[in-house]
């Protein structure tokens, strides 16, 4: 019944108890269930070991099965349903092959947590592992939120969430996304170590695709629709794609948007157009709960005379204001500005230290951003002065999130977890973490074998170890990284 009228058992779900749908016929129809259920007869729950048969059983049921036989797993979806709703359809019919699987318990709200006021502070960082070692090597798929590069973040891996969470860290900055690869177990995962996930959109839709906007005189409702649409539906919405992942607060529609947008006066056409695409497929899919915010992330440069980062925001507002003017020349399918004052939250990135932030950008965002008329927070999504101690500059930032000054800014996230080897060049001063020489596993993804190395502590300008500063700023504990690490076997490293 459940799966025809899912409408007829509100709050409950593929996972709910027996106890619990009589409780519910109960309370509707006394006459069908005269009685509230007994108390159940107590049940343990348990996960599966990675690897083990059950494990197995369910990796097949959410990659291949469902595809195969949807009919074997009624009122799931392939890219949307999570590990433990195939383990409990496994558990239905065979126990003996998979225990009852272990409910999380998932949040509600309505209103965006970054515009809310029980948003804690943003203690971050940017994570985008690549694999490789070496410069101009090329990677087949950037989207380290995959369950197949669960091997660099998951438990049973390398353990990156762990360790993050172990620092201190509460959210991270994500970095390439394939709207093609389910992220519901990364958020899942995310949502137990208690770290929130942003995640960006990459340049596909806008500069990389066969038909990027970039060559659309940057009218990018249609690519970044699409694009959006598939994320919906792969992780980062749940329960019938009605309500966002609660790990997922923020989307960050375009990274460094004034950067990238040529002829510049185009940029405010880029990131309206991309603002309503992603609301029109919200809208479209029927994603109701858990909002998440939107942002666009601007650089720390200086444009005509205005200031650095705040310029363009400044500019942004204005131009959502009245779309339809030169040079934008935009009619939305939404109200932008309704949704600009509710679910925007500005952001930028900077290599600029703390005390240079605070004048250039803090100590002049309250007259725009911060009135009786708008108030719309603020973050920081790449932040690592590599010219100054990282232990101190970390502290310095961090005072000002808790300062009666900014009472706007969230917080930010250290770029990055690790180092780009292949970037080269001034990437290389970046990354808290350098990879070692073992090899801890090797990940199979998109067509081509990779290692997954440990981590080494990389320092700081004065020799300080990243991880140990970012934990003491942080208020976590690097003490075991290395060990840890290191007590992995090593395998035989693949050829790159």
């Amino acid at each position: 019944g459940i799966f025809v009228h899912p409408d007829w058992y509100p709050g409950l779900g593929a996972m709910s108890s027996f106890e619990a749908v009589q409780e519910s016929l109960h309370a509707t129809n006394a006459s069908v269930c005269p009685s509230l259920p007994c108390a159940p007869a107590f049940e343990t729950c348990e996960q599966p070991v990675h690897g083990d048969a059950c494990d197995e059983a369910v990796t097949f049921a959410k990659l291949d099965g469902i595809h195969a036989h949807p009919e074997w797993y009624p009122g799931l979806a392939a890219g949307s349903s999570s590990r433990e709703e195939f383990q409990a359809i496994i558990h239905a019919s065979n126990a003996s092959l998979c225990p009852r699987p272990c409910v999380m318990d998932y949040l509600e709200y309505s209103v965006p947590t970054y515009r809310s006021n029980e948003s804690l502070v943003m203690k971050g960082v940017s994570y985008g592992p690549s694999p490789l070692k070496k410069v101009g090597v090329l990677l087949t798929d950037d989207d380290f939120m995959s369950e197949i590069t669960g091997v660099q973040w998951a438990d049973w891996g390398r353990g990156d969430l762990q360790t993050l969470h172990q620092m201190g860290v509460n959210t991270l900055r994500m970095y390439g996304n394939d709207p093609n690869v389910t992220k519901r177990t990364f958020l899942d995962d995310a949502m137990r170590k208690g770290i929130d996930v942003i995640i960006g959109q990459s340049d596909y839709p806008f500069m990389q695709g066969p038909e990027p906007c970039m060559r659309k005189d940057w009218y990018c409702f249609d690519q970044v629709y699409e694009f959006y649409k598939l994320n919906l539906l792969n992780g980062l919405t749940m329960d019938g794609n009605s309500t966002y992942h609660p790990a997922f607060k923020a989307f960050i529609l375009i990274n460094e948007p004034d950067l990238k947008v040529h002829p510049r006066h185009l940029t405010c056409r880029a990131i309206l157009t991309a603002f309503d695409a992603a609301l029109q497929a919200e809208k479209d899919v029927g994603v109701t709960g858990n909002p998440i915010a939107f942002t666009a992330t601007f650089s720390f440069g200086m444009f005509d005379g205005q200031a650095p980062g705040l310029g363009q925001m400044e500019d942004f507002y204005r131009c959502i204001q009245n779309p339809s003017a030169a040079p934008t020349l935009y009619t939305p399918r939404n109200d932008l500005l309704k949704a600009y004052k509710t679910r925007w939250v500005n952001s930028f990135n900077t290599a600029n230290p703390a005390f240079s932030v605070k004048q250039l950008l803090l100590d002049r965002y309250a007259r725009t951003f911060w009135n009786d008329e708008l108030k719309l927070p603020v973050f920081i999504g790449e932040y690592h002065s590599v010219q100054f101690a990282v232990r101190q500059d970390l502290k310095d930032m961090l005072a000002a999130t808790r300062s009666r000054e900014y009472p706007f800014f969230m917080g930010f996230n250290f770029f990055e977890f690790s180092t780009r080897y292949d970037k080269g060049g001034t990437e290389m001063d970046f990354g808290m973490f350098g990879y070692g020489n073992c090899a801890l596993g090797l990940m199979n993804y998109s067509g081509k074998v990779y290692n997954v190395w440990d981590l080494t502590l990389q320092k700081d300008m004065i020799g300080d170890p990243m991880p140990d500063a970012i934990a003491d700023a942080y208020g976590g504990a690097v003490t075991s990284v290395g060990p840890i690490l290191k007590s992995s076997p090593c395998v035989t490293p693949e050829l790159q």
